[in-house]
This record gives structure tokens, C-alpha cells and sequence, in this order.
């Protein structure tokens, strides 16, 4: 059914077409609600039915869809179409090597993750949300109108990395049928220059040769290789779950830094769930705004620096420096082991948390469609007339937490038996790696011990 739909030379345009004018209207149905009291924007967030789809379903639906299916969300994503409707039209200049390095899309995700989220908080406030979702749209178009191809899927997407980090997980590869028919491929149409920018059927533009894909990272599953292969020997395929982390993946810097900002982010969002845990973790942020008197937004900002940035550095930098003096090892190299041995802890979290998130929400769905600006149910709400009914959170609590130490020791499993597959110069470099994932998930078991079962 998937290959069937891949192929089919209209079918996901249409969905791309649907999902522009969603985004649309989830943009006009934000703009103009808005708050400054910082308590009152709390439960705005989850009144605002535009807001409460974007970062309560539409966020956790992409963690979800790239952890178990691959980059799905990519291949309905209407900034692919805008994109691809602009490199058509523009200048057509090749990326650099800045661009082209990755570093583009780990500085992206930084600020809106730092500045956007943790700083002027865009998550809260609806008409902040429109705001940060047309500056995506116009960068989309920008980077379509400069750069050849598309620039912006491939070299600039917040959230590139991201995905290309969770899809090495999936169940689902996009590769060739059979290698030797593109062996004696003459034409090579999906990749010939003069298909890069046809509507339905292009070449990709993402410069993978799919006969040489060997990873999931890169590939953004647009389908439009699918149209352009006359030989019909492109297919969406089963796997077995994280097949690539047991490969030679190979990183670069940009995304090891990327993934440090992602580890740290989802310690934060999980810990957070639980007061006890929020309050151990917001110490040293907490004692460094007291420290040199910072107030205001720059607090957040500030958090967020400690926490995503210079604390998962430090972590994952002592123990690298430790591999390559212990153990002689190349230094991207011992990071990128620790990076690739964490990374299905990180990410089962980070399915935890999108799960915690959508089912917390439920409770707001009684009220958004007859108030779907959401400032008096919001007012309802925090002068207590309108009381929500939590019934389904309290029927779910059990349930969920078994699902919470499942993941967590699925992860934990996951991240040991790829240590098993690595090669190391050593047993010591094995044992730091060991000590990192025992580190790094009894942070997490330990605060869902408690935090749920106790």
C-alpha cells in the first residue's frame, strides 16, 4: 500500500496541498492571541486550538512517525513543496561548504530552542507561535529562491538532524530492489540533471544516489524518486528496528553537537514532568541567574545554555577526551560512539515525553472548538468557574508509567547491545560507553521509579 501511494504521481502532493492549508489556518487561527502575564499564557497554550495542535499532537506525532516509520513527516511536509516551487523559479547557486557542513541546521534548532521556546516563549503564546511558523515558511521560500535543488530540506531544516538521528531507528528503509539494474541503468533518471526540477518525477535533490543509500539519515522519503524511476526499482522496505546503529555510521561534528543539544533538551523535558526532579535539575541554572542577578526573559535563556548546551558538553566531552587519552582513539570517533550508543535512550524518552504530552492535552479537547482562540476558556479556567476533568489522565496514570519503564529499559537494551557490536581499541573504552548509557538512563529510571511507581 505504501509503494503504491509513492508511486502514484499526484497522491502526496495533494497531501502536501493539504497540509499547507492546515498549517495556514493553524497560523490565522493564532495571530492576535497573545498575553504577557507568564501564568495566564501556561494555560493559553492548551486553550488555543491552534496552538494545542501544533506543539500537544503535531510536534509528538513527528517524534513518533520518525522513531518507528522513518522521515514520513518529510514526505507530506509543505515547506518541501514551497521549497521546490522556488528553487524552480531562483537563482539556482550551489550550497557551500557552510551550508553543506550541517552546521546551518544545529544553529537553527539552537535558537529556536534556546531563544524561541526558552527565551520568548513561542510554545506559549499563539500569536508568537504564527509568528515563528511564517518566518520557517519565508526562510523556505528565501533559501528556494538563492540555492539550487532543495537547499532547505537538505542544509537547513531545524529539525533535520533530528530526524535523520531518529530515522536510523524505524522500521522502514527506502532503497533499491535490486542493485544491478541500476548498474545498467544508462539513463539514471533519479539523478539526471535534467529532472531536478520537474514537478512530479524529479531527480533528487537531495543529492543521494539511491542505488548508494546506506543510511536513513539523509534520505527525506519525498517520493518523487518513485515517479522518476522508469525501471520501478525503488521501494519503501521492512527492517529490522535500528538496524543502522549497528553500522559504521560515521557523523559529523555539526550533528554531534546536535545531538548534545537534543540529549540535554530531553533530560529537561522528562525530568521537568515530575517536581522533585525539575527542582534538582533547575540548581546551578537557578544558581547562576541568582548569582549575577539576572531577571526577566534572559533567565530562560540562561537556563537553557546550561542545560542543552554546556552540561550535555561537559558530560559527553570528558569521556571522549577519556577514550581517545585512555584508549587512543580518534576523538570525532569516541564521540560519535557515545553519541550513537545513547542515542536509543534519548529517543525513547523523547517518545515518553511526546506520549505524556498528547494524553495530558486530552482534557482540553472538551472546550477548543467552541472556543477555539482560547482567552476565556483560559480566563475560565485560572478563576476556577471552569473546572477541567482530568478523569481520563487519572484512568491512563497506570498504564502510561508501565509504558514509561518499558521504554526506558527497551532503550537501555538497545544502547548495550549496540556496545556489544561497536569496536573499541580497548576493554576500557567499552567500559567508559558502558558507564555513559548506565549514567545517562538511570536518570531517567530512577526519576520514573519514583516518580511514578513509588
Amino acid at each position: 500500500m505504501i509503494n503504491k501511494i509513492f508511486r502514484n504521481p499526484y497522491f502526496l502532493t495533494i497531501l502536501q496541498i493539504v497540509t499547507l492549508i492546515i498549517f495556514a489556518l493553524l497560523i490565522y487561527g493564532a495571530i492576535g492571541v497573545t498575553t504577557d502575564d507568564k501564568n495566564f499564557a501556561v494555560v493559553l497554550r492548551n486553550t488555543n486550538l491552534s496552538n494545542l495542535i501544533v506543539w500537544s499532537y503535531w510536534w509528538p506525532f513527528i517524534i513518533i512517525t520518525a522513531i518507528l516509520f522513518g522521515r514520513f513527516w518529510c514526505t507530506v511536509c509543505p515547506m518541501e513543496l514551497i521549497t521546490s516551487f522556488a528553487g524552480k523559479i531562483g537563482l539556482k547557486r550551489k550550497p557551500g561548504k557552510l551550508l553543506k557542513s550541517g552546521w546551518i541546521i544545529t544553529i537553527f534548532y539552537a535558537i529556536i530552542l534556546i531563544l524561541g521556546i526558552h527565551t520568548f516563549a513561542i510554545h506559549r503564546i499563539p500569536q508568537l507561535m504564527a509568528v515563528y511558523m511564517l518566518i520557517l515558511f519565508g526562510v523556505a521560500v528565501v533559501v528556494g529562491l538563492i540555492w539550487e535543488k532543495r537547499t532547505f530540506c537538505t542544509h537547513v531544516c531545524p529539525i533535520g538532524h533530528l530526524l535523520g538521528f531518529y530515522s536510523m531507528l524505524s522500521f522502514k528503509k527506502l532503497r533499491v530492489k535490486d542493485a544491478t539494474i541500476c548498474e545498467v541503468c544508462k539513463t539514471k533518471d533519479c539523478i539526471s540533471k535534467s529532472n531536478r526540477y520537474k514537478f512530479i518525477g524529479r531527480s533528487c535533490t537531495s543529492d543521494l544516489y539511491p542505488a548508494k543509500i546506506t543510511d536513513n539519515r539523509n534520505c527525506i522519503l519525498c517520493g518523487q524518486c518513485f515517479k522518476s524511476c522508469t525501471k520501478d526499482n525503488i521501494a519503501i522496505q521492512n527492517r529490522k528496528f535500528a538496524t543502522d546503529l549497528f553500522t559504521n555510521i560515521k557523523l559529523s561534528w555539526a550533528e554531534i553537537s546536535f545531538f548534545f543539544i537534543v540529549s540535554g533538551f530531553v533530560v529537561y523535558e522528562v525530568l521537568s514532568e515530575w517536581k522533585v526532579t525539575k527542582k534538582i535539575i533547575m540548581t546551578i541554572p537557578d544558581f547562576v541567574n541568582h548569582s549575577f542577578n539576572i531577571s526577566g526573559d534572559i533567565k530562560g535563556t540562561v537556563k537553557a545554555i546550561i542545560l542543552f548546551i554546556l552540561i550535555p558538553s561537559i558530560f559527553y566531552g570528558v569521556l571522549a577526551i577519556l577514550k581517545k587519552i585512555i584508549s587512543k582513539e580518534d576523538l570525532k570517533k569516541s564521540f560519535t560512539q557515545l553519541v550513537i550508543t545513547i542515542l536509543p535512550i534519548t529517543a525513547s524518552m523523547h517518545l515518553l515525553k511526546a506520549i505524556l504530552k498528547t494524553t495530558s492535552r486530552i482534557p482540553y479537547w472538551n472546550f477548543v472548538f467552541t472556543d477555539p482562540k482560547g482567552v476565556e476558556t483560559a480566563q475560565s479556567i485560572i478563576t476556577k468557574s471552569e473546572v477541567l476533568d482530568k478523569t481520563i489522565i487519572v484512568t491512563l496514570f497506570p498504564y502510561i508509567s508501565i509504558i514509561a519503564i518499558l521504554l526506558s529499559l527497551c532503550g537501555l537494551i538497545l544502547s548495550l547491545l549496540i556496545i556489544r557490536k561497536q569496536q573499541y581499541q580497548n576493554k576500557i573504552s567499552g567500559i567508559i560507553s558502558i558507564f555513559a548509557v548506565l549514567l545517562y538512563s538511570g536518570v531517567f529510571f530512577t526519576t520514573l521509579i519514583f516518580w511514578r511507581l513509588i
